[in-house]
């Protein structure tokens, strides 16, 4: 019982069991097993899952793991931030680097490293949480005060979904941007 006591009175343990997973476990899989394709998409999407944690989280757990930079962030906040983002733009950075090689066509490795940036920050960052709380403002309005939810299962729900989606609309465009640019040979450098 003592060692579960030490365990929830850790600051930050839920940041620290989140890097130990995401940020060190998955990548070390991947990395470990030569699915270097899977890790290039999963560093940029790792900014969509800690945004979610994040956002539907607050103000309870996943406080320090990436905080709004308009609000009062800790050093912990701040650092772990740069973390994850640092993780994505090299991913993001890799996966146009492939791209471009693959095709040898630096306008495809542009666009795609365009694309990915416009899914991975500003609609991340910015989208996603107005998303999250959204959904929490429309159950209220739904099911009134009468419904009573456990936990707030309700907000990762609908941040997950909402990755998804961002990630289906990353790979459409993508795939249509691949597509029309090595069917008609368009070079822009």
């Amino acid at each position: 019982m003592k060692f579960i006591n030490l365990c929830l009175s850790i600051p930050n343990l839920d940041t620290i069991v989140f890097y130990l997973i995401f940020v060190i476990l998955i990548p070390g899989i991947l990395f470990t097993s030569e699915d270097y394709e899977t890790l290039k998409y999963y560093l940029p999407a790792l900014i969509m899952l800690a945004v979610t944690l994040s956002t539907a989280g607050a103000p309870d757990m996943f406080v320090n793991l990436y905080p709004d930079p308009c609000d009062k962030m800790s050093f912990g906040g701040f650092l772990s931030r740069n973390i994850i983002n640092g993780l994505a733009i090299f991913g993001l950075l890799t996966q146009a680097l492939i791209v471009s090689m693959a095709t040898s066509s630096i306008t495809l490795g542009l666009v795609s490293g365009l694309i990915t940036f416009a899914i991975t920050f500003p609609m991340a960052q910015q989208i996603l949480p107005w998303f999250i709380q959204e959904v929490d403002e429309l159950r209220y309005h739904v099911f009134r005060e009468n419904v009573k939810f456990p936990g707030k299962w309700h907000m990762y729900l609908a941040g997950l979904i909402f990755s998804v989606l961002l990630l289906v609309i990353q790979y459409v465009l993508l795939i249509g941007f691949t597509r029309y640019i090595l069917s008609t040979g368009t070079q822009l450098i």
